[in-house]
């Protein structure tokens, strides 16, 4: 059972991706919409990662930097 207030965070911000490109394969959301929920998603990355988080336009499958290899 998860209780860490990040590891919700960053579930939630997951199905939002998820969401997000369904909803835009069907053509149900413009592109100025998507646009918009993609930066929305992409802030709340930032907050829960840190300034340095691409999500969602990075590659990663699951939106937790920690999991990622650090920057040289």
């Amino acid at each position: 059972m998860m209780k860490d207030p990040k590891q919700i965070a960053r579930v939630c911000l997951q199905a939002a991706r998820v969401d997000l490109e369904a909803h835009a394969a069907c053509g149900l959301i413009t592109a100025d919409d998507e646009f918009g929920l993609r930066y929305k998603i992409a802030v709340q990355a930032c907050d829960v990662n840190g300034d340095d988080c691409q999500f969602p336009s990075c590659g990663c499958p699951w939106p937790d930097c920690s999991r990622q290899a650090r920057k040289q």
